[in-house]
Parts: C-alpha cells; structure tokens; sequence
C-alpha cells in the first residue's frame, strides 16, 4: 500500500510537535499500529526533532560565573569612585513657553504614532492574509486526508468480510471465471446453503459502463433466478444478495441499468458451478 501521501502531508510532524487535534491525533496513532512504516516515520521525526534541539543548545564554560562576577566587582569600584553630582538651578520658562514647546512635540508624537499604527496594520493585514491561505490550505489538506482514511476503513472493513466469509466453514465459496477466454475478470460468491444467505465479492470485476449495470443469477435445473443487481458505485465492497435456497450454477451478466426479469446470454460475463 502507498503511504506516501499520509508521510508528506505534514501531518506526522504535528503529532510529534503535539499540535494534531485528538481526532486527527488518533487516526494518525490507529495507522501507526497498522503500518510499520508509519510508526517507522513517527520515530525518525521525533529522533529529528531531539537531535535538531540538541544542536542548538550551547553549553557555558566553567570560566563564565567568574568573569561575570569580577566585572561586577569592577563596575561597583568605579560607582563608589565618581564624585557627587553638582545641583544646578534650573530657571524656570514661561508657561505660554512651555505649552507652545509641548504642543509641537505632542504632534510630533501623534504623526509618529499614526505611521506605527500605519506601518502595524499594513503588518497585521499581510500576516492575516498569510494566515487565511495557510488555514484553507490546511482545510484542503485535512478534507484530502479524511477522504483517504475513509477509503482506507472502507477497504480494511471489506478484507475483515472477505476473510471472514472466506473462513466461515457454513459458507460455500464457487469461483466465477470469465466466458470469454480473451477477458479477465472473474468474481466469487459466498453461499450458506442451510440457511440461503448469499454473498458476492465483485471486487475483480472491471467498472461497469455507463448505462450498465451487472446482475447475479443462480440456476436451478437450468432455470435462471434473479440473486440481486451489483452496486455500480461500491464494486470494490462484499455485497448481500437475494436468499438463494438451492443452485447448482451462480452466474453474472451485464444488463440495462436496473437489471431484467430474465438474462440476456449475450450479456453472460462469468459464471461457476456448485461444486
């Protein structure tokens, strides 16, 4: 299976960074003990990250504590040196003075304030800007990755029937092989005899075309039975039949979508006995 995508969505790097919401967190944690290789690549991000800090720390010299406190030391020996300050009189400017002097620095200061303000908010946009397209990009990337999990579940969920059915010792396993030597397609049906449950696997059936759809027979002294018209949508998934008390032949043909009362035999695409 190609786990790429799941590898370099980034994803596994948020989970070791502990970042991952608990939804997504638990997804990413049923995969690792599902795939080596995802638990694999969790344990290289995490000995990267630890490496990466490693690095980067730095270590003070034994020598340090001393230099810092002799300079302190000196800085106090010239502090206790340097002669008392002298006080000088200030005179005293008149108000209208001291008001006219404080009005031009007041709107010096309100013109620098409205060039911060300017200047943060052209900032503040461009990074809510960034921030908005990482955030859909995110959005992408997660609606991308639930849509895999849930192609991935739904073909775990389909091999957990298939074996199942495969190991049921109740069930009756007949192989439909292609009438036609030139194609390859076959499927396999599944059928409790006892009680009339019948299944079909049409997994390695090709897609049917448009208009189509493939419909199961079983055969009774030659007579046809319709079993139930297959999934156009979901051919990949074991499907449940129509109760099949007696059959000595399981067969599929290709009909108009919806199926018909009875086979066309032109329309025959594979077909097995009850052994």
């Amino acid at each position: 299976m190609d786990l790429s995508c799941i590898i370099q969505s980034g994803d596994l790097e948020l989970y070791v960074m502990g970042m991952l919401p608990p939804e997504e967190a638990a997804k990413v944690e049923t995969l690792a003990q599902m795939f080596p290789e995802i638990k694999d690549e969790l344990n290289a991000i995490a000995a990267t990250f630890e490496a990466g800090a490693m690095q980067a720390a730095i270590t003070p010299s034994a020598s340090v504590k001393e230099k810092v406190m002799a300079s302190l030391s000196a800085q106090q020996s010239k502090t206790d040196n340097i002669p008392a300050a002298k006080v000088v009189e200030m005179k005293m400017e008149p108000v209208a003075a001291t008001v006219k002097s404080f009005s031009k620095l007041a709107i010096a200061a309100s013109w620098g304030l409205l060039i911060l303000l300017g200047g943060l908010s052209a900032y503040l946009f461009n990074n809510n800007s960034k921030l908005k397209s990482d955030v859909a990009t995110l959005q992408q990337s997660s609606a991308a990755y639930e849509e895999q999990m849930a192609g991935l579940t739904k073909k775990i969920s389909s091999y957990e029937t298939y074996r199942r059915l495969k190991s049921d010792p109740s069930l009756t396993s007949v192989a439909l092989a292609s009438v036609k030597p030139e194609v390859q397609q076959q499927a396999e049906v599944f059928w409790n005899k006892a009680t009339g449950e019948l299944f079909i696997d049409p997994s390695s059936l090709p897609q049917a075309p448009a208009g189509k759809q493939y419909q199961l027979w079983f055969l009774i002294d030659g007579k046809p039975t319709d079993a139930g018209m297959i999934s156009l949508t979901d051919v990949a998934s074991i499907q449940k039949m129509k109760e099949c008390k007696g059959a000595q032949m399981f067969a599929i043909t290709l009909e108009d979508e919806g199926g018909k009362p009875t086979p066309d035999l032109n329309a025959l695409v594979v077909a097995g006995k009850v052994s």
